[in-house]
């Protein structure tokens, strides 16, 4: 029997992998999210070599909705400036609804919600949540009553 307090809690083979667009960074949202237990992929570790600079949001969207992973982004537009892409997809996104926050802040916000973001993507897409100071909305493709 374990002793003492649990930081970290214990990942089960169905947790989500999350992947964060290049608008989230590379450490300190990532750091945040793997001090909970998850595995993140950060855009520059999938596309490295300045690869994640060149590459079309149209290109990862495909590749995230095909490798399974959860979306995590700043880039709120998503909705608006590809959905013709994510309507053929079944990916799950989660989008902060305020693109100027800090890194910290991020980080915080995408912490502050991460057990509800995680139950959410548990159902299959495609759909967009965004990330508010409150709570996840649904955002796409319709609002649902189950929010």
């Amino acid at each position: 029997m374990p002793s003492g307090p649990r930081r970290k809690r214990q990942p089960e083979l169905a947790d989500p992998v999350f992947f964060l667009d290049r608008g989230l960074g590379r450490y300190v949202v990532a750091e945040a999210i793997r001090d909970r237990g998850y595995e993140v992929l950060p855009m520059a570790e999938v596309y490295p070599g300045g690869a994640d600079e060149r590459i079309s949001d149209d290109e990862w969207i495909t590749r995230a909705d095909t490798e399974g992973w959860v979306a995590l982004t700043k880039d709120y537009q998503i909705i608006r400036d590809h959905v013709e892409t994510l309507s053929r997809t079944s990916l799950r996104v989660f989008s902060l609804n305020n693109a100027n926050l800090t890194g910290s802040e991020m980080a915080g916000r995408f912490d502050m919600h991460l057990n509800r973001i995680v139950q959410r993507a548990t159902k299959p897409g495609p759909y967009i949540y965004a990330v508010a100071s409150k709570g996840l909305e649904h955002r796409w493709p319709t609002a649902s009553s189950e929010d």
